[in-house]
């Protein structure tokens, strides 16, 4: 009988053993769900309870990408202190996949594979964003994670990355033509400030001569934008400062009797 009470006795201590090790060393493989998309939490509860500004998750790349082609992006994690990263990225309309060999594709989103090893307390890790047949406007998320690579969670710190606005858009720079656009709209510049490339997006309600120009603060025309008819439907157009210098710039459209004009800056 006595052996029989230590069995279950040892049993009991490799159950509450393994169930620590759960905690401890609980999902290796990275987790998906933890990006503003759909959490507000993050990978707070395992890694610290709330965000940390001195974590760097910063998302690199094109902000367009034309409709139904592949373009590679890039995720940085930082943190001086720490030895080794996690992550897990996020879109709401495209298709991600992994580049490097670090992580992998699990619910839609990427994920780490194993805890990522950190060269002088960064790394950066590439994957491909595939754009949508159709345009739109889109979004990638991404949450960061800064671990002491000791196998625990205590002492790793997290961050959100700044979420990423991506332009998908047909190859004749029209967003969508078979919008139903019920009204001229100018909309602001994106980005803003911008260094040296900046897109205006505007829409049309009916077939109409459209003009769009730059000017600087003094008044001066500097660039010529739109000087055509088009059809109804909703725009984006580049525009490129490099020849230009810094400062206030002004951007209107004409269009039948609609006439507005907005404010950008040119940082260099």
């Amino acid at each position: 009988m006595n052996t029989f009470k230590n069995k279950i006795f040892i049993a009991s201590l490799l159950l509450i053993f393994f169930s620590a090790s759960i905690v401890l060393y609980g999902d290796p493989d990275g987790r998906t769900g933890r990006t503003l998309k759909s959490s507000a939490n993050g990978c707070g509860g395992c890694h610290g309870s709330s965000a940390l500004t001195d974590v760097s998750v910063l998302l690199s790349g094109p902000d367009t990408v034309t409709a139904g082609t592949t373009r590679q992006f890039t995720i940085t994690i930082s943190k001086p202190s720490k030895l080794g990263a996690g992550l897990d990225i996020a879109t709401r309309n495209g298709v991600l996949a992994p580049v490097s060999s670090n992580i992998h594709l699990t619910n839609g989103e990427l994920t780490h594979n194993n805890d990522i090893p950190m060269t002088s307390g960064s790394v950066t890790v590439q994957f491909n964003y595939t754009a949508p047949a159709v345009p739109v406007f889109d979004t990638l998320w991404a949450t960061g994670l800064a671990t002491n690579s000791n196998g625990g969670s205590s002492g790793d710190d997290w961050n959100w990355a700044i979420s990423k606005r991506i332009t998908v858009k047909l190859p004749t720079g029209i967003i969508s033509g078979s919008l139903n656009v019920n009204d001229f709209n100018l909309s602001q510049n994106y980005p803003n400030p911008f260094n040296p490339v900046t897109r205006i997006f505007y829409s049309i309600p009916l077939s109409d001569f459209v003009s769009i120009k730059v000017y600087n603060s003094n008044g001066n025309e500097v660039a010529s934008l739109v000087n055509e008819k088009q059809n109804a439907g909703s725009y984006d157009i580049e525009f490129n400062a490099v020849n230009l210098a810094s400062g206030i710039y002004y951007y209107e459209m004409n269009a039948g009797e609609f006439k507005q004009v907005r404010k950008m800056i040119l940082i260099k």
